[in-house]
């Protein structure tokens, strides 16, 4: 079962994704059938609005639908770092969400609006937390967005990415091989719509660890990341206060409340995270096995990234 959508936010799926509400239940019909003919998939066995979720997020292409579900189910056996060891309750993971470094903001400009999150890169200390645990909690949210929110799957994200108080030694474990991982996650793997992404409070060295993410993206994604050396105060006020937290000069309480509700709220799907496993068993798939040099290259090694 999927639910439905309010009535704005259909006509924009209709509109944007080429949803045809009366083709729903037939299309993840039809997913379900591949899965269950897919000798290495033969463990999982999704919801269907986890199913609807891939279907929007692909323009409800089948064929594009297939490769990303079948590649999110690879690199969580080739991607340990992101997609293994999910407990909420874990110290390191709790003191994450404490901490609220990516933060979905709980209100919407309209009922068909995006999905506006703040990242924030500067909080934690990186002798204790590699960025690598960091992009797991970040990864953990997206996918219970995935589940609940959609707005988040068809409108799309518009994302505010600060870094204040980022140090050197977090730049230092932004490597070519951490920014392949992390990219493919998400453009090829996850349901992301990344409509804008915003870059504020430029440190000194960061141009260095910039380029190591343009190397890989698309002149799409490009055009779409916006940076901030000063005076980015502007793009706030062509948002309504009521959906903004204080500390952006808003309405809607403070970051940390909004991370408090976060941190419950991932707590909250904890037997999911725990019962999630499944993945894809690549001694089984047809073919040649997807393996971490098939699918990143080797390092060093440089390939442009698509986005819809």
């Amino acid at each position: 079962m999927f639910r439905p959508l309010r009535p704005a936010l259909q006509e924009k799926a209709i509109r944007e994704v080429f949803e045809k509400p009366n083709r729903i239940t037939s299309d993840i019909k039809t997913l379900r059938e591949w899965l269950e003919k897919q000798p290495h998939l033969q463990a999982v066995n999704p919801s269907d609005q986890w199913l609807l979720s891939f279907l929007r997020g692909n323009k409800f292409s089948l064929e594009k639908t297939k490769e990303k579900l079948d590649m999110y189910y690879a690199l969580k056996n080739i991607v340990p770092e992101i997609f293994k060891y999910r407990d909420p309750f874990d110290p390191k993971i709790q003191e994450i969400l404490k901490l609220g470094p990516y933060l979905p903001l709980t209100s919407l400009t309209s009922d068909d609006g995006q999905r506006f999150c703040v990242t924030r890169f500067g909080l934690h200390d990186p002798n204790k937390i590699h960025i690598f645990d960091i992009l797991k909690v970040i990864i953990m949210i997206i996918e219970i967005l995935m589940f609940e929110d959609d707005n988040f799957i068809i409108s799309g994200e518009s994302l505010f990415i600060d870094l204040k108080d980022v140090s050197l030694i977090t730049f230092s474990q932004w490597t070519p091989n951490v920014a392949k991982k992390i990219l493919v996650c998400v453009e090829k793997a996850l349901p992301v719509r990344m409509k804008s992404c915003h870059l504020l409070n430029i440190p000194p060295g960061f141009d260095t660890a910039f380029a190591i993410f343009r190397a890989f993206v698309s002149e799409k994604l490009k055009n779409r990341v916006h940076v901030y050396k000063k005076n980015y105060e502007e793009i706030f006020n062509t948002i309504p206060k009521n959906i903004l937290p204080k500390e952006l000069d808003g309405e809607t309480g403070t970051l940390q409340e909004i991370a408090d509700y976060w941190k419950a709220k991932v707590e909250s799907y904890r037997d999911w995270f725990l019962n999630e496993e499944e993945c894809s068993d690549e001694s089984l798939r047809p073919g040649k096995p997807r393996s971490s040099s098939s699918i990143f290259g080797v390092e060093g090694s440089f390939r442009q990234l698509d986005v819809d």
